[in-house]
């Protein structure tokens, strides 16, 4: 079947009064969906990734274009929200100005039709309803949380006090020791006096919602952890939320009542838990990026391309401020018959022990990066180079006494170290030269040695 173009009448930057909605895939909750979303104004569906209409469609809505090329599918629906039925392969979308949420037949949003197909009759009751579902789930943006996502759970925490009547609210996450809980966001006065404090899983409510993953109301009695927060008052309830992330509890976002809380309201709390499960994992993958952006995975140094950034940086500095720089390449001696003895998991552990050696043995102006291969660089900015010489050596000495894992000797072996110095602008006139040089000089040390360190001089 060939596509069906549309084309889109919002611009994406504008201000918009609807939100443009389309399904990836199809299941029954989906179709319940259609048939509700389809009676609210300010929503419109734009579009269904299927080759033809899915059987569970409903016959009373108008159907939307089909697609059957993912990148058409987007361009072209242009959703602001895409629902995907749950196993739906969502990882091969193009990227857009679009979030993703999975329906299957027990989340939130499968649960919230039930309650609004009664609803329908009143359509002012659904037409709220709707809006605040929409509100949650587009307006929600848990991609601007990047690496910090506490302004977005602060946003969500606001959100499902207002949405439910709650009292006071906070949001806790694991604490740094073993079955504890933390406090990282309150509001009231009672719980913003304890933001940082901590409670323990096995005698708390939220501990609980955090150990089975289910959601938790209990009145606030004494011997719960809560209790010390909020004193014990007759009729007081808390509400525990799990907020959840590729399947996992991340945190919990819990709710104090005066009273017991509307259960009408459960579901799309449910919902807001859930953006703040996304929002923390956000924070978590965009921390990982920037980190991977820098970083060698292997021997967590510095990467090539970031000290090729810092030596730049670091010449450019020295040659205004008439400084002294030093560079050390340091490489593994006989590191391949190493892992043709013992395979290369044991050379990856290596890689990341003599990685650790050198970032111990460093100063934190120093730039410690793997090179290439077993080829390790440390760029010494306001170093000399005695202090360079003195560095070097004594990570040699450290490699040479360490034990390395074997394979072949079912114990330990030892591994030795070569290193080449050079210095700006004793040696070296540019970052270019500096580079050759300390190449050079390795290259010589490897020649007389190994387990050798030399300083670069002419004729190497």
């Amino acid at each position: 079947m060939t596509d069906t173009p549309q084309t889109t009448d919002t611009p994406r930057g504008s201000e918009r009064a609807e939100v443009r909605l389309a399904f990836a895939g199809f299941n029954s909750a989906c179709g319940r969906l259609a048939r509700v979303l389809a009676q609210c104004e300010m929503v419109k569906i734009t579009g269904i990734l299927a080759g033809k209409l899915p059987p569970d469609w409903p016959s009373e809505v108008e159907p939307p274009p089909l697609f059957t090329a993912r990148g058409r599918f987007v361009k072209e629906s242009a959703p602001h929200l895409i629902l995907a039925a749950e196993g739906t392969d969502t990882a091969s979308l193009p990227a857009g100005e679009y979030q993703i949420l999975e329906i299957y037949e027990d989340s939130p949003l499968a649960l919230l039709l039930e309650k609004l197909t009664v609803l329908a009759a009143d359509s002012r009751r659904l037409s709220g309803e709707l809006q605040e579902i929409t509100a949650v789930c587009a307006g929600a943006g848990v991609v601007e949380a990047y690496s910090d996502p506490l302004p977005k759970l602060s946003q969500l925490l606001d959100r499902a006090m207002a949405l439910s009547g709650a009292r006071e609210g906070m949001v806790l996450f694991p604490g740094e020791e073993v079955d504890s809980m933390r406090v990282v966001l309150a509001r009231g006065e009672r719980l913003e006096a304890v933001v940082g404090g901590s409670l323990e899983v096995e005698r708390s409510i939220c501990g609980r919602a955090f150990d089975t993953g289910a959601v938790v109301h209990h009145a606030v009695e004494e011997g719960t952890e809560e209790s010390a927060f909020l004193g014990v008052e007759e009729g007081e309830n808390i509400l525990a939320l799990p907020m959840r992330a590729e399947g996992r509890v991340v945190g919990i976002l819990a709710l104090v009542f005066r009273g017991l809380p509307q259960t009408r309201h459960l579901p799309l709390l449910a919902l807001v838990a859930d953006q703040g499960g996304l929002a923390v994992l956000i924070a978590r993958l965009y921390s990982e990026l920037e980190t991977n952006v820098v970083t060698d995975s292997a021997s967590g140094l510095y990467n090539r391309n970031f000290f090729l950034q810092r030596l730049h940086e670091e010449i450019s500095r020295a040659r205004r401020y008439s400084l002294n720089v030093c560079l050390v390449f340091l490489e593994i001696d006989g590191f391949e018959e190493y892992v043709e003895r013992n395979g290369r998991f044991l050379g990856d552990l290596v890689i990341s022990d003599v990685g650790s050696i050198i970032r111990r043995n460093t100063r934190e102006v120093d730039t410690a990066a793997r090179y290439q291969g077993h080829t390790f660089a440390v760029l010494l900015p306001e170093t000399r180079r005695l202090g360079a010489m003195r560095l070097a050596e004594r990570i040699r000495k450290v490699v040479e006494e360490y034990p390395f894992p074997s394979r072949e000797k079912k114990e330990v072996e030892s591994l030795t170290m070569s290193a080449g110095v050079a210095s700006y602008p004793a040696c070296a006139d540019s970052e270019e030269t500096l580079l050759e040089r300390a190449l050079a000089a390795l290259a010589a040390a490897r020649t007389q040695g190994p387990n050798r360190v030399l300083l670069y001089a002419e004729g190497m």
